[in-house]
């Protein structure tokens, strides 16, 4: 198992180079297949066997996946539907990679975060030597081929960070926060600032409560700082010129977020759900039933767009059904049942976000999830031990 930390750690940190057009394999991928094929070689059967038991749900939903785009894919001879079943392997191939990974290495845990820290210094780096490419003349994605996958990689990224943190916090964690939120407001991605706000504002509940509760016991030295506090903001606000404000006001994350508010409520042409993809659900809804496969898209031709589902579970249960859905929401549940809620702040976040764009073939989505479970084994041995 020697040489599989080091091919998976060379996998997070080349996962953010793109070669070649989305969709198509990258050097990344090449690596990970690599440190799967060493894996299956150098554990047992049983061990394999037993991380298909345990993720059998999945591996079900893997199944219901194949059949149905191997039956869409006959029926329009196009051989699209397979393609999208052999993403859905890819990932399979990376949950058992990573879950043996996990299971056998020592302080693997630790091994992994470094890697992820490394790679969002290297984009902040890139991003400040305005290296990195941009989509038309606002919008950021470094090494990436589209703005929303690089922002979704700094997002994931910290969350794996944050995870992987929790045993043994260090207050320089911050940085890769403060870096992940600077490559995000730079990729004007509107779904990873969600996906990041929703973290923030979960994470900081518990902190709040905590406050409330020192004021509570003992009011004026935090009334103090905090009225100190409003007044030197007053004088940075007053202070500040106003083309600094405009910069500000004028940014693209600023006109997208109120672009994306507009449709949603339904003030523009076009709304946030046919954006989104969400329309083919109300005018086909009988796919939510039996699924309608993962291509072919032209034939939703009453939709507003013949794209892919820009959403990860409604485009699973439009594309495969209600019955690999729930498989899907039960080994999801099954990963995270348990889990305390600092940990549960940054997966609800990731959710929140998926349903702004489709995270299916990232194998990193689903690894995520992989890793709670053995979170809560690390601590449950770490009480034991105590």
């Amino acid at each position: 198992m020697s040489l599989i930390p080091a091919l998976l750690s060379l996998y997070i940190l080349l996962k953010p180079f793109y070669l070649w057009s989305s969709g198509l394999p990258q050097i990344s991928d090449f690596v990970l297949l690599a440190a799967f094929i060493i894996t299956i070689f150098t554990t047992s059967k049983k061990n394999i066997l037993a991380v298909v038991k345990n993720n059998r749900s999945f591996f079900i939903f893997l199944v219901l996946v194949a059949i149905i785009n191997l039956l869409y894919s006959i029926n329009y001879a196009d051989g699209d539907f397979n393609l999208h079943t052999a993403y859905y392997l890819f990932d399979a191939l990376g949950i058992v990679t990573f879950s043996i990974y996990l299971e056998k290495e020592p302080e693997s845990q630790e091994k992994l975060k470094k890697p992820f820290k490394i790679s969002l210094i290297m984009q902040l780096a890139i991003f400040l030597l305005h290296i990195g490419r941009y989509y038309g003349s606002t919008r950021y994605m470094g090494t990436f081929n589209d703005p929303n996958q690089f922002a979704y990689y700094c997002l994931l990224s910290y969350g794996y960070i944050f995870l992987l943190g929790l045993k043994d916090k260090k207050i320089t964690d911050l940085i890769y926060l403060i870096v992940a939120i600077v490559l995000i407001f730079a990729s004007a991605s509107t779904g990873m600032l969600i996906g990041m706000g929703v973290f923030l504002i979960l994470h900081l509940i518990p902190a709040f409560n905590s406050l409330l509760l020192k004021i509570k016991h003992n009011p004026v030295p935090i009334l103090i700082s905090c009225a100190l506090i409003a007044v030197v903001g007053s004088i940075f606000v007053s202070a500040t010129d106003n083309q600094s404000i405009n910069n500000l006001v004028n940014n693209p994350i600023v006109g997208r977020v109120q672009e994306k508010l507009s449709r949603a409520k339904g003030n523009s042409d076009i709304t946030l759900w046919q954006e989104r993809g969400y329309d083919r659900i109300y005018y086909y809804p009988l796919y939510v039933l039996y699924g309608a496969g993962e291509g072919a898209f032209w034939r939703f031709d009453q939709a507003f767009h013949q794209g892919e589902f820009h959403a990860t579970l409604p485009s699973i249960l439009f594309c495969y059904g209600i019955i690999p859905l729930t498989l899907i929401v039960y080994w999801l549940y099954k990963k995270l049942q348990g889990q305390h809620f600092e940990a549960l702040c940054v997966y609800i976040a990731i959710l929140a976000e998926s349903f702004t764009l489709i995270n299916s073939r990232q194998v990193l989505f689903w690894t995520f999830f992989i890793l709670s479970s053995y979170l809560m084994k690390a601590k449950g041995q770490n009480e034991k031990n105590r």
